[in-house]
């Protein structure tokens, strides 16, 4: 059954086994990029080529697809009472009377079914943020601290080989983000909403336009039951596992560059600089990174740095090459091939 919401620029739509959303101003990007930090679990994602596809609750904007999005005011009894007894084991759903239930969450703005419907539906759904930015400043602050590394995505390839790298993905959505003023709910028992789908685009698709800078494009994924992270947001609460991943497989050939921080060689990581300039890495972790670069990424390998033109500054990438000379000791050679925001 085709149902739409209009918000503003934006009409969310669910036609049978696709999810999509429309606005005829934003074009579809050629390249996405995905900024990641220096870390065990960056290294992880991209030596095993994916995407981790968060659970809201591991977002950084609290708000940003929350359940504070969902307005349950318009839901009747029957709709009430029939969700507990379909998610609730019997035994469960037996031992309370949902219809004094109901009057009860009905004074409290239904907090309690809205919390328990939430957590049921976010099984299904995780979020990967990225964007068309490759040489922006917050972006590389806010999301590697400078020393971390971006990659650079064919949007089609990894779009067209989505389904053939990952079978147990039911549904997904590629689409921009909304950035709007101030946020708002939606009346997700609103008349022409037989399922919660279109709320749930909308809750997951708008965010604050102090966010804008971004330039945000987010896949979502749908699948049967992947885990929540509870511990990020309640004390003493346990991690609910799920039985599928949270991860999203896509082809190596979708990498069209890899961009690493200006400060992703550091004293932290390397160790002397001999007189050619080569440095010695002694950390093991950062060693199989930098060798992972070197053997499989090195022919589009790019680092983020800054281009003085005058007595201006503009952020921009360089193209480099890694050359290996022992087990541990490398060095960069400059390609000279400069792109910058000043350019």
């Amino acid at each position: 059954m085709k149902q739409s919401y209009q918000y503003k620029n934006f009409t969310y739509i669910l036609d049978g086994n696709h999810i999509v959303i429309t606005d005829p101003v934003i074009p579809e990007p050629e390249s996405i990029f995905k900024y990641y930090s220096n870390s065990k679990y960056s290294l992880d994602a991209l030596k095993n080529s994916y995407l981790f596809a968060t659970h809201p609750y591991s977002f950084n904007d609290s708000i940003d697809s929350s359940d504070l999005l969902l307005n349950f005011e318009n839901i009747t009894k029957e709709r009430y009472v029939g969700f507990y007894k379909r998610f609730l084991k019997p035994e469960e759903f037996e031992k309370y009377n949902y219809n004094e239930i109901f009057e009860e969450d009905k004074k409290d703005s239904f907090l309690n079914i809205k919390k328990f419907f939430y957590e049921i539906f976010s099984r299904n759904f995780g979020l990967i943020s990225l964007t068309t930015e490759p040489v922006n400043v917050l972006m590389w602050s806010h999301y590697s601290s400078e020393s971390g590394f971006s990659i650079e995505i064919d949007k089609k390839c990894l779009i067209n080989n989505l389904r053939k790298h990952n079978p147990d993905i039911k549904n997904y959505c590629f689409r921009p983000i909304q950035y709007v003023d101030e946020l708002e709910t939606i009346d997700t028992f609103q008349e022409g909403f037989s399922t919660p789908d279109v709320s749930f685009l909308y809750m997951t698709n708008v965010k604050r336009s102090e966010w804008k800078y971004e330039d945000e494009w987010r896949l979502a994924i749908y699948k049967s039951d992947m885990g929540i992270p509870f511990k990020s947001v309640y004390p003493g609460s346990t991690d609910y596992s799920g039985t599928e991943e949270r991860k999203v497989y896509y082809s190596k050939d979708c990498v069209k560059s890899i961009v690493i921080g200006k400060y992703f060689f550091n004293g932290k990581n390397c160790g002397v600089l001999n007189e050619d300039k080569s440095f010695i890495i002694e950390n093991p972790e950062f060693l199989e990174l930098v060798n992972f670069l070197y053997e499989n990424h090195n022919d589009k390998l790019f680092m983020s740095g800054e281009l003085q033109k005058g007595n201006k500054f503009g952020r921009s990438v360089s193209r480099i090459e890694i050359e290996k000379h022992d087990e541990n000791t490398f060095k960069l050679k400059d390609l000279a091939e400069v792109y910058s925001n000043l350019l």
